[in-house]
């Protein structure tokens, strides 16, 4: 007897189109398997918990990896609605197939259609359409439902069950999707879901946020938007705009939600407030992909407040880089603050405000702290004090070059050397190039990689290499042809740009021979076309 039939409690009746194996039956449910990378008293999931089982049937194909999560983010953020009527349609049809007759078969159907699917462009529509279906057996499509939450193997009919079960809005349920809403992948769908379930979901939406750090983060909190509760507001300030895609996306929400303006006119706010504030602050200036500084109508309060507390306390390297970063914003051209007046800001408090920035500035003691900082072993910390120093105008080449022959194999390392590498100091640095990125085992010949990722590390090295060399005509040949031999594309394209720069009568023969091959053996079409105008002298396409 099948899975579904024993799930029903039927006998076993010899169904003819009953399918003969079940899609749930084939692997452990995501359930089981996020549950079993949970530990206890720690949050999130263990390292292994992240790759979820059907990821290698999901990027069959594709050298694409998405985040977990990443892809329904990008496509609620930066993509219009396509037209999916068609998908939603056919999605509703076999939900109200099953609902009719709960076979095995009618089943099985909603379930490869939904993993063919992505759900997220769907969803909604296909819930409004469920709640206005006033025929449709609500008993059928709960048990469609749960066996979809808790049976299924793979991703999208996880996602569906998810968000079909929240229409029950059953308390009872909110266990599964803590679990599930543990990983990214999951987090919107668990968290729309806790938010049908209950008419106070913000302590149970707050355990989800804190159990999650990337995409999912940003949907949990962005459903926290309204909350009341203090203690969960003082937590979006000190830490729940944190997340690993880009603080950018919750800036604005958290500065909104958590209170920010009121947190930062009490006379003593305490460190860990003060460092939060300005990474928020600056996230809201460096704006991008969400909200930024103009759409915050606190921000000459925020910033004002700011300010006043870092002309007494600021200490750390941080600190500098957030009022530096205020300044940059207090300094745009003036053509660029229209909007600023217009909402209420003066050019006489701005003008206070950037003389205030410009005083703590140029506080003596910055060099000395960001030279000593330039010193740590820590990355992020090297990264602020790098930052600082560039913005004070400290040196900091040979350390970059120290720090690199210590990880040659470090894309970010060689990013720094090469950024500020002149003429003088060229010849070192190209010949520790060969030596060091074993050209041989990156010359295997043209494919259509993107590069990314694990076994990838060396060619993203020599990609900042020769996207410097346009700089220097007549200098590294030897790696340009290995650029020229590489399956990666971008190598191919920086070699293509660098040799653009020689002048045409000058190539060595080496190189001439090394790009008539390349052009041969090149499978991009649009690669081969640039290959072939600098063979011919013609300039590069744009």
């Amino acid at each position: 007897m099948s899975f579904f039939g024993r799930l029903l409690g039927r006998k076993d009746d010899g169904n003819v189109d009953e399918p003969a194996a079940m899609p749930w039956d084939q692997s452990p449910s995501m359930l089981t398997f996020i549950r079993s990378h949970i530990v206890a008293d720690q949050s999130g999931l263990t390292q292994a918990g992240r790759i979820l089982p059907d990821e290698e049937r999901v990027t069959a194909g594709s050298k694409i990896r998405w985040a977990p999560g990443a892809h329904d983010g990008v496509g609620i953020y930066h993509m219009e609605r396509g037209d999916n009527n068609d998908s939603i349609n056919k999605t509703m049809e076999l939900v109200l197939d099953f609902c009719r007759q709960p076979t095995a078969k009618n089943k099985a159907a909603v379930y490869r259609h939904i993993v063919a699917e992505s759900v997220a462009p769907i969803i909604d529509s296909v819930i409004e359409k469920l709640v206005q279906e006033k025929r449709i057996n609500q008993v059928r499509l709960h048990e469609l439902a749960r066996s979809l939450v808790t049976e299924a193997p793979d991703r999208e009919p996880v996602k569906f069950g998810i968000a079909l079960l929240g229409l029950f809005r059953n308390p009872a349920d909110q266990e599964l999707y803590q679990v599930l809403g543990r990983h990214d992948e999951f987090t919107l769908f668990c968290a729309v879901a806790l938010a049908n379930s209950s008419d106070e979901p913000d302590d149970a939406l707050w355990t989800l946020a804190r159990n999650v750090t990337g995409w999912g983060r940003i949907h949990a909190i962005e459903r926290l938007a309204k909350t009341s509760k203090p203690e969960i507001k003082d937590w979006l300030l000190r830490d729940g705009f944190r997340n690993s895609v880009m603080n950018e996306y919750l800036a604005a929400t958290c500065a909104r939600a958590g209170g920010l303006r009121n947190a930062l006119l009490d006379d003593d706010v305490d460190r860990t407030l003060l460092t939060a504030a300005g990474e928020i602050i600056e996230a809201l200036i460096n704006g991008g992909p969400a909200e930024g500084i103009d759409d915050y109508d606190d921000a000459q309060s925020v910033i004002a407040s700011y300010l006043h507390h870092m002309a007494i306390s600021a200490e750390t390297v941080r600190d500098f880089l957030h009022v530096h970063a205020i300044k940059r914003l207090l300094d745009r051209d003036d053509s660029k603050w229209l909007p600023q007046f217009e909402a209420g800001w003066t050019p006489e408090n701005r003008d206070s405000l950037r003389a205030k920035c410009a005083s703590i500035l140029g506080w003596a003691d910055w060099s000395t702290k960001v030279q000593s900082q330039l010193t740590s072993t820590d990355d992020m910390e090297f990264h602020y004090a790098n930052l600082a120093a560039q913005a004070i105008g400290i040196p900091t080449w040979d350390i970059h070059w120290q720090r690199l022959q210590h990880k040659p194999t470090d894309g970010g390392r060689w990013y720094d050397v090469m950024i500020g590498c002149d003429e003088p100091r060229l010849t070192q640095v190209l010949e520790f190039a060969a030596a060091s990125l074993d050209l041989n085992t990156l010359a295997t010949g043209a494919a259509d990689e993107l590069g990314i990722g694990p076994g990838f590390e060396r060619h993203s090295c020599l990609d900042f290499v020769l996207q410097e060399l346009r700089r220097f005509p007549r200098r590294g040949a030897t790696l340009i042809e290995a650029g020229l031999r590489s399956p990666v594309v971008r190598n191919r394209n920086m070699a293509i740009v660098a040799v653009a720069a020689w002048p045409r009568d000058e190539w060595p023969a080496s190189l001439e021979n090394a790009v008539r091959v390349a052009a041969l053996a090149e499978p991009c079409d649009e690669v081969r076309e640039n290959l072939q105008k600098v063979l011919n002298g013609e300039p590069l396409s744009n």
